[in-house]
């Protein structure tokens, strides 16, 4: 299967692949990682490489890493998932703590949401935990609206969304 790279001004982006893995695995072992999404329980190299595999050959899943433009670094990763319990995909996003609060998530996601919406009509959604102010504050920006609180994992969720014919 052929990567599928999206440019923006500061950041490219592409699908995830196993020579992500140390990335990956420092990302997915950072404390906001592990507070606001879930411990993986990915402690070395070869579970990340193994947990990025998964992730490549899980139809409902799409993760893709975001690199600085010119550094050529990882950055973060923003995801695609259809989740059992939504209509519709749900849109996440996770940044290296180093990178945060640089506009590198907003961009990165507003390239993800601009080519989802050209090859899906259909909404998308986002949850996030209801304390995670970093990510509200970036799905709002975004352009996502808050469509109510829901049950999950013994979890209230926030559940954010957003239709094509909005952004």
């Amino acid at each position: 299967m052929a990567t599928h790279i999206l440019q923006g001004q500061r950041v490219y982006i592409k699908d995830i692949c196993p020579e992500d893995a140390p990335f990956l695995l420092e990302l997915l072992n950072t404390s906001g990682f592990i507070e606001f999404i879930g411990d993986r329980g990915v402690r070395n190299l070869e579970e990340a490489i193994d947990f990025s595999i998964k992730l490549k050959h899980n139809p409902s899943i799409h993760y893709r890493v975001v690199f600085d433009q010119l550094a050529r670094i990882p950055l973060g990763i923003i995801s695609i998932v259809q989740r059992d319990y939504l209509p519709q995909p749900d849109i996440g996003f996770a940044f290296l703590p180093a990178h945060m609060g640089k506009g590198y998530a907003y961009e990165a996601a507003s390239l993800v949401l601009e080519d989802y919406f050209s090859q899906h009509k259909a909404p998308i959604f986002a949850t996030t935990l209801e304390h995670n102010v970093r990510s509200i504050s970036l799905l709002l920006r975004l352009g996502l609206s808050f469509e109510k609180c829901i049950q999950r994992d013994q979890q209230v969720l926030h559940l954010y969304k957003k239709d094509p014919w909005n952004h």
